[in-house]
């Protein structure tokens, strides 16, 4: 049963047919932001899933769309940006079209049946191959006919190409309930882009301090940006600062006439708040 964890509601009258619905897809977290013609919030809404199965998933994600007021807007155009971990980057030069299923099945195997798509990201001349329960690419094609779809990693990289940070060592940290994604950029060119499950506070740091030695990163000076569902008062982030240097909370600023984001800590949305200016 879904259950909602942030609801900041729009206040006043909303013309919907100028605004812009901007959504994010994964296994356990749904959620939306309403963007106006300013690129202002107007809204934002995020759900936790809880399903054993991407058909499941699917049902769940309906019934929410169908009882949500604002999703009943269907305000247009919508984003979809799907945030399932089986993707992978691949050098333009070696892109094959017809060879996208067999890469996502020979790295993620072929247990979970989905549909195979692709996206060139320009900035690093590469393509996204990724796959999509499904079920859940048919629903929203369904609800949202005009539909845009994007990989969640393709729009956070273009995110992470326009900062200023990327130029050096940089890593970005996104938190889940119990699940962070990790970008990592040298010289601005992506390193790696994967997702972690974690049950305690150390397996975080673990994952980390590994990825830096991976990729011959020094903790010390790599500037390492958190943001989503962290708090800076946690024992999460206390740990993280311990071993990293250049640590800090990657805060968006929000443009909203809601007052309701003044409630929580900025960079709890701050993951799709940015991805949503790029793509808006």
């Amino acid at each position: 049963m879904a259950k909602i964890l942030f609801d900041i509601p729009a206040g006043g009258q909303i013309d919907w047919q100028n605004c812009q619905l901007v959504l994010e897809i994964s296994q356990h977290i749904f959620s939306y932001v309403v963007m106006n013609e300013e690129k202002e919030a107007i809204c934002i809404r995020v759900y936790e899933t809880d399903v054993p199965n991407y058909r499941e998933l699917a049902a769940e994600l309906e019934e929410i769309i169908f009882e949500d007021e604002i999703l009943k807007e269907k305000a247009v155009p919508a984003i979809v940006m799907y945030n399932f971990p089986e993707c992978q980057l691949v050098p333009s030069n070696y892109f094959q079209s017809n060879a996208a299923a067999d890469l996502i099945a020979l790295l993620y195997g072929d247990l979970n049946h989905g549909i195979i798509l692709n996206e060139k990201i320009k900035e690093f001349d590469k393509y996204n191959v990724f796959r999509v329960p499904i079920e859940v690419h048919h629903l929203f094609q369904r609800v949202f006919v005009n539909g845009k779809y994007w990989h969640y990693y393709s729009v956070w990289l273009q995110c992470m190409q326009q900062a200023p940070e990327a130029a050096s060592e940089y890593i970005s940290v996104l938190f889940y309930p119990n699940r962070i994604l990790v970008a990592c950029l040298k010289n601005n060119r992506p390193q790696l882009l994967q997702s972690f499950l974690y049950e305690v506070v150390e397996d975080v740091a673990y994952y980390l301090l590994n990825i830096c030695d991976q990729l011959n990163f020094s903790p010390v000076t790599t500037l390492v940006k958190l943001s989503g569902m962290i708090d800076e008062s946690s024992a999460l982030y206390s740990e993280i600062h311990k071993y990293f240097g250049q640590t800090s909370l990657d805060v968006f600023p929000v443009l909203s006439p809601a007052a309701g984001f003044d409630e929580y800590p900025p960079h709890f949305f701050s993951p799709l708040l940015k991805l949503a200016a790029c793509v808006s």
